[in-house]
């Protein structure tokens, strides 16, 4: 057996050796894996946009030590300037963004007093020429970005009594519900609020249904039940559920509308025009019903070839059927027409989903009635009614508790035809019925008969 101090000095060379070895392996590591990993990383305080970016010491040159303070502050002071992206597995606090779906449902949602998400993430910008750009915008920057009226309902689950007011005799109640997706809506207390309203009609929206469904508790109430599914499995569907039958159904845009918008046939086997499953409209004696749930441009703005097509179909279908009797067009819009309706709108502008220059300037010319060569004026009634109301929202994403935090958007409405306005005696967001889906249901009472 060797001598015990000769042992410790094996050791303690042993020691010396591996501490080397694993100095050079982490001086070989890439930065974002020193970073993570580093006792020495630092989480720079008090920077709202930068919080919980993880900063790393600059590195030694090799074989020379920085022995001068001033020197390292300098160092110090130039790594913070660059901002380096961190490439390993340190993660960044993000708050979640209330874009929908939509709208995803962009990441489809934020916080104004949480922290702003990291600089270096960038899945909600969008090119300017893809958003349509800013340089004539109608979107007026507002002073303070607005969330949601304080005053208003903002519990999380229906609540346990639903009472509401009888509708007026002699008046049509019609009620549009994006639900989100039939199976869960309905296991989220979806036929509370249905009985309590007891609509005449009732327009459901992303019912993600694969074929007709049979529910009893629907069918107590409506005799006449026409569902479109589209082509996708699980992927957006519409509903009109009615105690009156109307004339005649029509699921997915008629081929005559494709060629009046673009001179092409409307894209059925499109995944975000899939037609079949994102209007249905219904002839009535005294008028045409449509219900939509609209084509969202995407995270990034991925699908706003998509949605420009789908707002030039919308709009030669309403100016089509306008020649031939007033449109009641409900359901979900997936564009906020305006800065009023929705919160944070100067961060949103050109970079939502729902809220670009190209979606606001093209559902404003639809309104206007100078989106094509045939259209005549539309109103928003539910804006009409409301006209200098913010913070009223019917939708809040259900990431990054949007309905506590009042970031919201107002994404459902009725919009008729503007001869039709004195039919028109009410429309309303129904604020306390949230649960069964992020959006909530909005109706709107006519002058009867259909």
């Amino acid at each position: 057996m060797p001598p015990r101090t000769s042992a410790r000095r094996a050791a303690s060379q042993a020691s010396a050796g591996a501490d080397a070895a694993a100095s050079k392996s982490t001086a070989s590591k890439p930065a974002s894996t020193r970073r993570a990993s580093s006792t020495a990383t630092k989480r720079k305080a008090g920077d709202d946009e930068e919080e919980d970016v993880i900063e790393e010491k600059p590195k030694a040159a090799k074989g020379k030590a920085k022995s001068k303070v001033a020197k390292d502050e300098e160092d110090k002071k130039a790594h913070i300037a660059s901002k380096p992206k961190a490439k390993g597995k340190a993660k960044a606090k993000v708050e979640a963004d209330d874009e929908d779906s939509p709208l995803s449902e962009l990441s489809d949602h934020e916080a104004g007093s949480g922290p702003k998400p990291p600089k270096k993430q960038k899945k909600s910008r969008a090119r300017k020429d893809t958003a349509g750009g800013p340089d004539d915008s109608p979107f007026k920057p507002v002073s303070e970005d607005a969330t949601a009226d304080p005053s208003l309902p903002s519990n999380i689950g229906l609540p346990a009594e639903i009472q509401l007011e009888a509708r007026p005799e002699g008046q049509i109640r019609i009620a549009a519900w994006n639900i989100t997706s039939l199976k869960s809506a309905a296991d989220k207390g979806m036929m509370r609020y249905i009985q309590a309203e007891d609509a005449d009609i009732l327009v459901l929206t992303e019912t993600k249904v694969n074929e007709t469904p049979i529910h009893p508790g629907l069918s107590a109430i409506y005799k006449h039940q026409y569902w479109g599914i589209g082509t996708k499995k699980g992927y957006a569907g519409t509903a009109i559920l009615s105690k009156v039958k109307p004339i005649k159904i029509t699921v997915g845009f008629p081929p005559e509308t494709g060629k009046a918008a673009d001179g092409e046939d409307a894209g059925q086997e499109e995944p975000e025009l899939d037609t079949k499953g994102r209007i249905i409209t219904a002839e009535f004696e005294s008028l045409y019903l449509i219900g939509t749930y609209a084509v969202n441009a995407g995270e990034g703005l991925k699908s706003m070839p998509a949605k420009q097509h789908w707002q030039r179909l919308m709009a030669a279908h309403v100016a089509s059927l306008d020649a031939k009797k007033p449109v009641v067009w409900c359901g979900d819009f997936n564009v906020a027409p305006s800065e009023r309706d929705l919160a944070m709108a100067n961060k949103k502008w050109n970079k939502s989903p729902g809220f670009t220059h190209i979606e606001c300037d093209n559902h404003a010319k639809l309104l206007a009635g100078t989106a094509t060569s045939d259209s005549k004026p539309f109103l928003d009634i539910w804006r009409e009614l409301h006209p200098d109301a913010i913070g009223h929202y019917s939708f809040f994403g259900w990431r990054g508790q949007c309905r506590n935090k009042g970031i919201g958007w107002r994404l459902d409405s009725f919009i008729v035809s503007e001869r039709f306005r004195e039919r028109v005696k009410a429309c309303e967001i129904r604020y306390e019925m949230y649960g069964p889906s992020d959006h909530i249901p909005v109706y709107c009472d006519i002058e009867g008969p259909l």
